[in-house]
């Protein structure tokens, strides 16, 4: 157990990249299961008002269609949502290792005197690109 568990810290690259996408995944997550309940709780309440004595096959053929509009539009909502910011944190992920991509080839290449990987300012491995930036500017020299 202790070694599955210092192996699995190792797995730990970069803890800001790491870390947030567990955020945002449990904040999705959370979210979905939210909006699911708040609408079953909506449904439910509505069919109290108007459920006398039914039977199950009654109660699902006159309630299925609003229960599945109560269940289609909060999780497509959700969906669209989710698919935003999902966008954008692979985006902070993909964009500097394309342009890190990019630069080692035209380097490799000889397409250029200086490079220099360049990041926009909420982009992820700030840190390891300062680095490779280092190194790009002891080769030039």
């Amino acid at each position: 157990m202790m070694d599955d568990l210092k192996r699995r810290r190792r797995l730990i690259v970069n803890r800001e990249v790491q870390y947030d996408v567990l955020m945002y995944v449990g904040v999705f997550v959370v979210s979905l299961f939210a909006v699911q309940v708040v609408t079953a709780y909506l449904f439910l309440d509505q069919v109290q008002r108007n459920v006398g004595s039914m039977s199950a096959l009654e109660f699902i053929s006159r309630y299925k269609v609003s229960f599945m509009v109560y269940q289609i539009i909060p999780v497509t909502f959700c969906l669209v949502i989710g698919a935003f910011i999902f966008n954008r944190l692979t985006s902070r992920i993909a964009g500097p290792l394309y342009n890190m991509r990019r630069t080692l080839q035209r380097v490799r290449n000889e397409e250029l005197d200086s490079a220099v990987i360049k990041l926009r300012e909420d982009d992820y491995f700030q840190e390891e690109i300062e680095d490779i930036n280092a190194i790009l500017k002891k080769r030039v020299k």
